[in-house]
């Protein structure tokens, strides 16, 4: 569709130019997420069916058939309902009808207006789904740029980030899968990417005004860049994340096709003046190069843990990316293969945490330093952290009474201490009783102490909860000991089950 969409506009450039435009965009680096994240399947579609709008608007421009126009504003529809971010791209039909089919202003207008229709479906929708509701609150751990002092220092940072997509275009390298805390810096006017930013920019927009009047196809590419880009920038509104290269894929098609059409044309008026040759190398030696550089990129995305481990590396300080490492790192831990690098795992798992609390102690990393003490068997230390965390509380009880159960089970099984471990198994049980190993555990505390009555009734609650021939028979052999011989049958003939 890409290069069917570019040949439409570039009918006097041959097949040329569309192939080396189709070629770039398919082997961007920059698009390694939006193909291996399954989260990035709406940014696919919605592309998709903006480039299906923009071929069948090609086929009412050419033809005049009204069903031409139907199938388009249907396509941008479901463009629209796929990722709600098209809505940038409403203004494009009637520019097009200006740039590539030589309509008046007036015309182009008119033509355009039937997709504000779309647009119109679109708010609707969100009116009767949300309706009353407030918008989420922003976190900075997502979006650190809601923190910025005033508008001035969010206008720079807003800057900044324009820069980063700009650049990553040209230059995709490094690549990574967070840009949140704190990956980019809160700006200042006084930074070198922000007076980048605005020299580069300001020259693209002055160009695209300048060549506005003369229907320049590079100028359009321009406004359409600009107009995909904007919701990103973070200039109209904050989203909720800082930045993303997902979030560039549907700019990155007109960033392509302007970029190819403005070196195979050289600024000239044909595409075709003697740059076969030149623009054919370009499109083989950067098609080859972003090519593996897609391939590489791409292994990094096998894996939670390669990815985080791989990205953690480039940006040391993201305490999202610490902590998808820290994560997933110790749960290698439980693999049968890592039985004898228990604790090399355990001391990478933490040292991901302490890079986190260094700059900004977050929840996660106490949780995790909690998994990490309780797997090392540190109970009390593991009790400690999981206390440091001020939310994520239904996680942290789980986690705690976990602690507290194992913790009792070796304050029974190796202590000896009956009485310390039924109070810490009871302080679990106070955390989470629909714990059925807990409760067997109780169950096998008083059977020890000789109270076989309490522990039978121990043993047929751990029963209710997980039915298993184990807790049965266990039930059934206190129920005996306590001399009530039919609830002994009842559990005996449950665990023949």
């Amino acid at each position: 569709l890409v290069f069917k969409v570019f040949k439409n506009w570039l009918a006097d450039a041959g097949l040329l130019i569309p192939i080396v435009i189709a070629v770039i965009f398919a082997v961007h680096p920059i698009h390694t997420e939006v193909v291996a994240n399954i989260k990035s399947r709406d940014e696919i579609m919605s592309l998709f069916f903006v480039l299906l709008a923009l071929n069948t608007w090609h086929q009412f421009m050419k033809d005049n058939q009204f069903k031409w126009l139907v199938y388009s504003i249907l396509s941008y529809l479901l463009a629209l309902l796929s990722k709600e971010t098209a809505i940038t791209m409403f203004p494009i039909f009637g520019m097009l009808a200006y740039w590539v089919y030589n309509n008046n202003v007036q015309a182009s207008v008119k033509k355009g207006l039937g997709f504000v229709i779309p647009v119109i479906i679109l708010f609707m929708i969100r009116m009767a789904l949300f309706q009353g509701q407030d918008a989420p609150e922003i976190s900075v751990m997502d979006n650190p740029i809601v923190a910025a002092d005033g508008f001035g220092q969010r206008l720079a940072t807003s800057l900044v980030i324009l820069w980063r997509y700009f650049s990553l275009l040209f230059f995709p390298y490094p690549l990574s899968s967070d840009y949140s805390y704190t990956v980019i810096p809160l700006a200042s006017f006084s930074d070198l990417e922000v007076i980048l930013s605005l020299v580069i920019h300001g020259l693209l927009l002055a160009y695209a005004v300048y060549m506005t009047k003369r229907r320049s196809f590079l100028s359009l590419c321009i406004w359409a860049y600009f107009m995909a880009i904007s919701l990103f920038s973070q200039i109209p509104v904050v989203i909720g994340t800082m930045f993303g290269e997902r979030l560039v894929y549907l700019a990155s098609f007109w960033w392509t096709g302007g970029l190819v059409v403005a070196l195979a044309k050289e600024f000239n008026n044909s595409p075709r003046i003697g740059q076969s040759k030149s623009t054919i190398a370009f499109g083989v030696v950067v098609g080859s190069i972003f090519a593996i550089m897609t391939f590489l990129r791409n292994g990094a995305w096998s894996d939670n843990l390669t990815l985080f481990t791989t990205d953690v590396i480039t940006y040391p300080n993201s305490v999202r990316l610490n902590n998808g490492a820290a994560e997933t790192t110790l749960a290698t831990a439980d693999l049968p293969e890592n039985a004898s690098k228990k604790s090399e795992i355990y001391a990478k798992s933490e040292a991901y945490c302490q890079q986190i609390l260094k700059v900004k102690p977050v929840p996660t990393a106490y949780l995790t330093l909690g998994n990490i003490r309780l797997k090392q068997g540190k109970y009390e230390e593991a009790i400690q952290y999981y206390d440091q965390v001020n939310d994520l509380q239904n996680m942290v009880n789980a986690n705690k009474a976990l602690t507290y159960r194992e913790w009792g089970r070796e304050a029974g099984e190796k202590e000896q201490n009956i009485e310390k471990s039924q109070k810490l198994l009871q302080q679990s049980l106070q955390l989470n009783d629909k714990d059925a190993q807990t409760w067997f555990l109780m169950g096998v505390s008083y059977g020890i102490i000789g109270q076989h009555p309490v522990a039978a009734e121990k043993f047929a609650k751990a029963y209710t909860i997980q039915p298993s021939p184990e807790y049965a028979k266990n039930a059934a052999m206190a129920y005996q000991n306590a001399g009530n011989a039919v609830k002994a049958a009842e559990f005996q003939k449950l665990a023949g089950k």
